[in-house]
Order: C-alpha cells, then structure tokens, then sequence
C-alpha cells in the first residue's frame, strides 16, 4: 500500500520506519527534517511527561522503553541506557511503573541534600544529534522516499493512506484548535563528568532535569503552555542552571556551550486514530505527545502500523 507520513520530527521518522519495515510503499513528506524540528532540541530521554490518556500512554512508553534498549546495542544509534534517579514529593509508586523493569526506592545517600523520597530505574537516554540522523538513514535505506515541501492541505497528498504526525502544525492543517504550545527551554553544558539522569518533578509547575549525553550535559527546564517566543529568555537559564545545581553540585560553573528553546505539542489527550475520509481515503492522526513525543514514538508507531493496515485491506 502506498503510505504516505507528514512530518519530520520523531514521529514522522519512527511512522516512516515502522511502516516501511512491514513493505508499504512509504513517502516520507516533510517542510523541514532533523535538526530543524522540535524533536532535535528534546533532552529526549525516556519519560512519559505531559502525555496523556495514562492507560494509553502506559502501553506506548513500555513498548518503546523496550524498543530503545533493543536498539541501544548499536552505538551508531546514540542511545545509552542510564540510570535515573527522580525526587518526588511522596512515597506513591508513579503511574508508569508498570513500563520499567527496573523501577526502586532510592536510598538516602543518591539523593539530593534535603530530598525525602526518590525512585531510581533505568532508562535510554537518545542523543538526537545522532538518532534522528539515524532514523532517517534507515529509512532511505530500506527504499523509503522523502519529499521535502511544504504541505498546507492534507487533501493534496495523493495517496490511500496519509499519516499525519505534524505535531503543533496539526492546529492549523487540521483545525484542531485543543492543541497548545508548551514551551521548554533547555542549557547545554560541557560535561563535569556525569553519567546519571537526575530529575526533579516535586514541584508541579516545573520540570528539573540533567541529562548527560557523553560530552555534554542537557540541562532543563521549563513548562509554560501557550507561550510561542523561540527566543532565548536569560532569567530562564539562569533558573535552570541554578535548580539543577541544587541536583547535582558539579554542575556548579561548568561551560554553557548553548543554549535552545521548543514548543511540546500539547493536547489534553495524544491523537492517535484512523480518519475515514468521504473520499475512500483514509488518514491516521498521530500527534499531540506533550512532552512525551521521543518516549512514545515506538508505541505510537506499532499502533500508527495497525491501523493501516486494517484500513489496507
């Protein structure tokens, strides 16, 4: 079946993969490819933040918690499996407890100064510098066609099946006034030596995060819905240099190389289902995914297959 998936960030990539793998005809449409996409700035480890329905988002984040470690063996990916160690405010097992195999307490002593309760589990951390390039590769080498353009109407897609994984552009070419940007500005440092993700959820209206990623540290963050400004904001960083020191002392004076700023696609729950268009036609929405757009890709990309093939047939 002739396939064709809008976007080119991870979704679009992972769709273009996934569906290529089970011998669709796949062509790859997108305005812009890694490292100009949203993806290409996420710290993008694997954590389902601001993704939801919870029931769905479990499946989607165990299956590419899997995935990702699987592919981890291969160096040329850029992924690593580290360890995390996330404060929290109680002692309550996270809802996602289900998606990691090795989900534990924390003992005292890996813990910040001053922090109660901590879970420790392992986790991939996907360097996107090498991965989306990576993905791509894959792609093309399994025959794949990409097509660079600009797409302002999914009806001028001339094919049986469309995949949509346009992230926030789906506002505007689908109508779909409930997705809201969510900004996230991040810091790039040179790395003092760390090799565990610390991360810092306890207070609800921000996210703190150290990512090491081998020469350099990703350090985050911040969450602010509908706001749209890609431009650096200096009292950001700042924040973010001074929250994560309180994680990780080390991180006290180390080298700022850069500096980058994303909007998340937010939506109240992820889209991911077939369309049926009057014409015969069908489109499967993928899109939405928060925070959660790497850690979700492959789920999302296994149930994005399913249903195109049901509609193939």
């Amino acid at each position: 079946m002739h396939v064709r998936v809008l976007g080119g960030g991870v979704s679009g990539l992972t769709c273009a993969v996934a569906l290529r793998s089970r011998g669709h005809d796949v062509t790859l449409v997108a305005e812009r490819l890694p490292p100009h996409t949203t993806s290409s700035v996420a710290a993008a480890f694997w954590y389902p933040y601001k993704a939801d329905p919870p029931d769905r988002v479990l499946g989607w984040a165990k299956t590419s918690h899997a995935r990702f470690v699987a592919l981890a063996a291969d160096p040329a990916t850029g992924i690593r499996v580290r360890e995390v160690v996330e404060v929290v405010d109680d002692a309550a097992r996270p809802w996602w407890a289900d998606a990691v195999p090795s989900l534990r307490a924390a003992a005292a002593e890996r813990l910040p100064r001053g922090a109660a309760h901590g879970w420790c589990f392992e986790a991939p951390v996907i360097d996107t510098r090498m991965y989306l390039p990576h993905l791509r590769a894959w792609f093309e080498r399994e025959g794949g066609v990409i097509d660079v353009r600009r797409c302002t109407d999914l009806r001028e897609l001339a094919a049986p099946i469309v995949v949509n994984c346009t992230g926030l552009g789906a506002r505007e070419l689908c109508g779909d006034e409930s997705l809201v940007p969510i900004r996230g500005q991040l810091v790039y440092i040179e790395n003092p030596g760390i090799d565990t993700v610390l991360l810092d959820e306890a207070d609800p209206g921000t996210i703190t995060y150290v990512v090491p990623r081998g020469d350099d540290c990703v350090l985050g963050g911040t969450t602010l819905p509908g706001e749209t400004s890609l431009e650096h904001d200096p009292d950001a960083a700042q924040s973010i240099l001074d929250r994560t020191a309180v994680l990780e002392p080390r991180l006290r004076g180390a080298r700022v190389i850069a500096h980058a700023v994303g909007l998340r696609p937010g939506r109240i729950t992820v889209r991911l289902e077939a369309e049926a268009l009057g014409d015969g036609r069908t489109i499967v929405h993928d899109y939405g995914h928060g925070g959660a757009g790497v850690t979700l890709s492959w789920g999302c990309a296994d149930e994005v297959c399913t249903l195109v093939d049901a509609a193939a047939r």
